[in-house]
């Protein structure tokens, strides 16, 4: 009787609590193995970088992932990648539109050049002898070597160029070269004239000036062949008579 009384206070209920911890483990081995991205479908890119991505996000896991955290992992990894949309469908299903920085400007280095977005992430490094436009010139030597596929840029007056080569492109002038030839000057040519630009000076005050200037050349009020932004006030060479 006494043995009837332990096994029915102590066996059963330790063999449901044993059940009950198995059907547990056996339930969160299936959501670990079940809800975590398996399948990919990825538009946009290179199959290369198609399977960097499935790499990187492979077996991640699909219930605590966010469309946001990935798009930060993948621009991370890949600062040449931006990811347009995003759709996590569960179980296991990652959908992604992706989309690379678009080519903006040329670096010349000791070997060939490197490719620049606007921001001066480097798109891509070729060992040639093609002169693409805008080409950027640099008056201290640029090892082909040191730099590599999605690093950015660092140099002050790189970054200032590219700045510059920006906003000639939204007034409408389109800049075949620009030579950083020393720590101040910075130099623009398009087809009709050159932009002398300051590396000191404000950037603002620079970009107005431009503007201004700009706004007269349009209105057929003004034709010059240089404009030099290094001074307090801009400098203006007209053409010869």
């Amino acid at each position: 009787m006494q043995q009837k009384r332990w096994f029915t206070k102590y066996f059963i209920p330790s063999i449901l609590f044993l059940l009950g911890v198995l059907l547990g483990l056996a339930s969160l081995n299936y959501f670990n193995s079940t809800f975590r991205f398996t399948a990919f479908d990825i538009q946009g890119g290179s199959e290369t970088e198609k399977n960097n991505i499935i790499s990187t996000l492979k077996h991640s896991k699909t219930f605590t992932a966010s469309c946001d955290e990935i798009s930060r992992n993948i621009h991370t990894r890949f600062p040449h990648l931006q990811v347009k949309t995003c759709t996590i469908t569960y179980p296991n299903r990652l959908s992604l539109s992706i989309y690379k920085e678009a080519a903006f400007a040329y670096l010349k280095t000791d070997l060939g050049y490197i490719t620049l977005s606007k921001n001066g992430i480097i798109l891509a490094k070729e060992r040639n002898t093609i002169s693409p436009q805008p080409a950027i010139t640099f008056f201290q030597t640029v090892p082909h070597t040191q730099y590599q596929v999605g690093e950015k840029i660092t140099f002050s007056a790189i970054q200032r160029a590219l700045y510059f080569l920006t906003l000639m492109d939204e007034v409408g002038y389109r800049v075949e070269t620009v030579a950083i030839d020393s720590v101040d000057m910075i130099a623009c040519k398009t087809k009709g004239f050159e932009v002398y630009f300051s590396q000191t000076r404000e950037l603002r005050l620079q970009s107005n000036e431009v503007r201004q200037l700009v706004r007269q050349l349009k209105a057929g009020a003004l034709k010059i062949v240089r404009l030099d932004l290094r001074f307090d006030k801009p400098v203006v060479q007209l053409p010869k008579k």
